[in-house]
């Protein structure tokens, strides 16, 4: 519909479709989410048309005839054929990363079973955009736990095609290759790209915009700027943080001689491709970046979010999410920081971004000095614009300081990083302290990938025993099977453990500071109120952590009120062991207590 196809190889072609038909897809299970038509007969309807409209798209090019590889490009092809086969593995077991089962997966789930997309008044797990996840609620209707967790994988790996088509236009085939590999590996791609996180697939939207606002900007035409706009809409319609990106693409784009027409176009095309969710929140709340402007724009009837609860709540995450302090210094230490010490920052330590950008830092800056009179010429400016200025943005304005969030903007980074060092080395000089670097990065972050991937091997060596693996890798599991044995649909659990909500087949709900419905602010808990609370939204079962560090917390305070008033019996009390790394389990499991009680009926209040 663009008519681009002619500026496009094959490959690329193939890439680029796949992005948009990522977004697309995810854009279109909405309305029939909302309309209540969550069901294998019209997500098959939907799927087959799209399927059967792949045989419009042009055959632009020869058919894809990658260059034959030297010594250096097999070996990286093996490399990368071992981390499909890693990746592949993970495919293949049950899900068990903590925030893909609370509600990456959970809530697709949630709205299958009832049949309909039903607004979640909670901030982060709830009211947020959820454009991704749309794209896995059609592999959990037609076809089975496994096709979601191959879902995942297989658009983990579109996002590296894609890095390598776009890598062409600028490096070699080894040099491609190898910004894939790195990509691959890096750690926060391995911890998300084969789970529910939507990082990974954003990458894809980020590409696709950057790609097409050179064009856009090259050639001043205005489909270029089109398709830039869905890029950064569908950016938006995945995560918040796609506002940052989609204000500073836009700003990029107006940066040429037709910025009106483009730039309206641009906005056009963003606005199509990402107002959904917002609009979602604006009708339920009327805030829709909810809970970002409740104070100034939420609506006062909401009893179940009032805005006090709201306070609290952004006094709480803001204050955990954002350690380092948001000034001009820590804006340029914070990559050092992020890389060196990644303790001080929340999942840095096992989520991070790895050392290739500190160690080819210095091969790139050389270079970038070196050709600094072609740097204003060059389409990469616009990459490392684009990278840099959602940096900025985030890093000031973003809600959290997690390392993730800066995966979207990751392949551009690799892309300008490879392509300045590479140009430096191009007649041998640095060449051979370059390879050291790239490989010694390949080598660490594949060893990590490797032992990321013994415990799957371990499950599909041991027989794929599913029941054994989440209860490996899942906190607090050993409660579920029971609990799914003996309480019925009828019944509602209230959990402190979000990750079981993917695993229960009774209803639940997760207590903690994100919800307002039961309140648990200590000093706002009395026996009366949490027990109507509890009986208002249908809790006939409370599942409690009962250890040491937990009791003076939510199971102190309920069990200080519920338990002295005879209001609770104890079913069950199940001991497992909690897990604070699946990838080395050894070194950090410690002992796990869990009560299951019911809640008795009004008489104990008596």
């Amino acid at each position: 519909m663009l008519r681009i196809d002619g500026d496009l190889q094959a490959g690329e072609h193939w890439a680029l479709s796949f992005a948009i038909g990522f977004g697309v897809l995810g854009w279109l299970v909405f309305p029939v989410g909302v309309s209540g038509f969550l069901s294998e007969g019209p997500l098959t309807v939907l799927l087959s048309a799209g399927a059967l409209a792949a045989v419009l798209l042009r055959r632009t090019g020869a058919f894809f005839k990658p260059p034959r590889p030297d010594a250096v490009g097999w070996v990286l092809l093996v490399l990368l054929g071992l981390v499909f086969v890693f990746d592949l593995m993970e495919g293949l077991a049950p899900p068990a990363d903590a925030d893909t089962l609370a509600y990456h997966f959970a809530v697709p789930k949630q709205f299958l079973d009832a049949g309909r997309i039903d607004f979640i008044l909670q901030p982060l797990n709830g009211a947020v955009p959820f454009g991704v996840q749309m794209t896995y609620i059609p592999a959990m209707a037609l076809g089975s736990e496994m096709a979601v967790t191959l879902w995942t994988m297989v658009s983990g790996w579109a996002t590296a095609a894609l890095l390598f088509v776009l890598s062409r236009r600028h490096l070699g085939f080894n040099w491609s290759l190898a910004a894939a590999l790195v990509f691959l590996t890096t750690p926060a791609v391995i911890y998300g790209g084969g789970s529910g996180h939507v990082e990974t697939r954003i990458a894809l939207f980020v590409m696709v915009a950057a790609w097409a606002t050179v064009r856009a900007i090259q050639t001043s035409q205005t489909n270029y700027a089109v398709l830039a706009g869905l890029g950064a809409g569908f950016f938006a319609a995945a995560k918040y943080t796609g506002l940052l990106f989609a204000a500073v693409s836009g700003l990029v784009v107006v940066i040429q001689r037709r910025w009106l027409k483009n730039g309206t176009l641009f906005g056009a095309a963003m606005l199509v491709a990402g107002f959904q969710w917002y609009a979602w929140n604006v009708l339920h709340t009327g805030d829709p970046v909810f809970p970002m402007l409740f104070q100034w724009l939420g609506r006062d009837d909401l009893a179940l979010w009032p805005k006090a609860h709201d306070l609290f709540f952004k006094e709480w995450y803001f204050g955990s999410e954002n350690p380092l302090p948001k000034t001009m210094p820590w804006l340029f230490l914070f990559p050092f920081k992020a890389t060196l010490f990644p303790q001080v920052l929340p999942d840095a330590g096992r989520v991070g971004l790895g050392p290739f950008g500190l160690l080819v830092l210095p091969f790139a800056a050389l270079g970038v000095w070196r050709f600094r009179d072609k740097v204003h010429r060059s389409p990469l400016l616009v990459y490392a614009a684009l990278a840099f200025l959602f940096y900025v943005t985030w890093f000031f304005g973003g809600g959290s300081q997690r390392l993730r969030h800066l995966v979207p903007i990751l392949p551009l980074f690799l892309i300008c990083m490879t392509v300045a060092a590479g140009r430096l080395t191009e007649k041998g000089r640095y060449r051979g302290p370059l390879l050291a670097v790239v490989a010694a990065t390949i080598f660490i972050q594949l060893a990590g990938h490797g032992v990321f991937a013994i415990n799957y091997f371990k499950f599909l060596a041991g027989g794929a025993d599913r029941q054994a693996f989440l209860m490996r890798n899942v906190n607090s599991y050993v409660a579920v099977p029971w609990i799914n044995t003996n309480l019925t649909k009828s019944d509602r659990i209230f959990i402190q453990q979000r990750q079981l909500k993917f695993y229960l087949s009774v209803p639940s709900l997760f207590g903690s500071s994100m919800q307002a419905v039961v309140e648990l602010r200590p000093e706002k808990t009395n026996l009366r109120t949490l027990y109507r609370q509890l009986r208002y939204v249908g809790i006939t079962h409370l599942l409690l952590t009962n250890s040491q560090n937990e009791r003076n917390g939510v199971y102190s305070r309920v069990m200080n009120l519920l338990d002295r008033a005879g209001c609770l019996v104890l079913l069950g009390r199940f001991e497992g062991k909690r897990i604070l790394s699946r990838t080395l389990p050894t070194l950090s499991l410690s002992p796990h207590t869990l009560d299951l009680l019911r809640l008795k009926d009004e008489s104990c209040l008596k």
